[in-house]
């Protein structure tokens, strides 16, 4: 049923011991169920699990519960079923901030974005994509082309730290076009705020035909968007933590740590292939 000996190996990483007994007791508990009952491991279990616990104990110590089987869900990286996570949201309102999942727009509505915009848009759209970058690091970007490398300023953390990548074929010939329309320099490709692009990404999603559905049509998007891919695609977590989202903790991108390496980064997907298939 529960693997817990690998979900323990991991979230000794995250939480403290004596968060992380507490977790296994419930989970214990959890699998008792599931064993006694022949279930799945899933929302579903979880939520009749729930029914039982409800006649019994109170409503914070059923959220407790929940959010400990939750926990073990992320960290063991399970797929799972966004509608049954909202039916499991009104049973228990007090896990809801547990199951809001980021917003972010399909990798087909970003290709399309990013194909049907003009200068500079289409460039800061792409570099906030290509490498999760947030609207203001890329507006104060520097690229310089003999090395082949882009550097962004990271926000939320000390002053002048900074995060440098090399250059995407496909994100150098777009800079090299931009360069020479007349738009901007190495050192100060952007003059524009961010206001002015976020009225302009609006504008650029209702014409591509990308709707809200639900989602607040924002650049920052774009950041949730390549994380979410790229561990849809498999990617471990904790190389997009480490390499592209640059969190202080892994945490913060998805419950759990593991150390990378350098060597590691190289599993990172071209994003041209993510976007346009190895075709282009």
């Amino acid at each position: 049923m529960l693997d817990l000996e690998t979900f323990s190996s991991r979230a000794q990483r995250v939480y403290k011991p004596s968060s992380l007994r507490r977790k296994l007791k419930v989970l214990a508990l959890y699998d008792e169920f599931l064993k006694k009952n022949k279930l799945s491991v899933g929302v579903e279990s979880l939520a009749k699990w729930m029914d039982e616990l409800g006649k019994r104990v109170s409503p914070s110590t059923l959220g407790a519960y929940a959010r400990d089987v939750l926990s073990y869900f992320q960290i063991m990286l399970m797929d799972l079923d966004e509608r049954k996570l909202k039916s499991l949201k009104m049973m228990i309102p007090s896990i809801a901030a547990s199951l809001k999942p980021a917003e972010r727009l399909t990798v087909e509505e970003v290709r399309l974005l990013i194909e049907n915009s003009r200068y500079p848009h289409r460039l800061i759209y792409s570099l906030c994509y290509a490498y999760g970058r947030r609207l203001s690091e890329v507006l104060n970007a520097t690229v310089d082309l003999k090395a082949n490398t882009i550097t962004f300023p990271i926000l939320k953390r000390k002053a002048g730290e900074t995060a440098t990548f090399n250059l995407e074929p496909w994100i150098r010939n777009m800079i090299e076009e931009y360069l020479k329309m007349g738009f901007g320099t190495p050192n100060k490709l952007f003059d524009l705020t961010d206001r002015a692009v976020e009225i302009a990404f609006k504008r650029d999603c209702e014409r591509v035909g990308i709707k809200p559905n639900g989602r607040k049509l924002r650049v920052h998007l774009l950041r949730h968007s390549i994380i979410t891919h790229l561990i849809e695609r498999g990617v471990p977590i904790e190389i997009v933590s480490k390499y592209l989202a640059r969190h202080r903790d892994v945490r913060t991108t998805f419950q759990f740590y593991v150390s990378a390496t350098e060597e590691m980064s190289k599993q990172l997907p071209k994003i041209q292939e993510l976007l346009w298939g190895e075709g282009k």
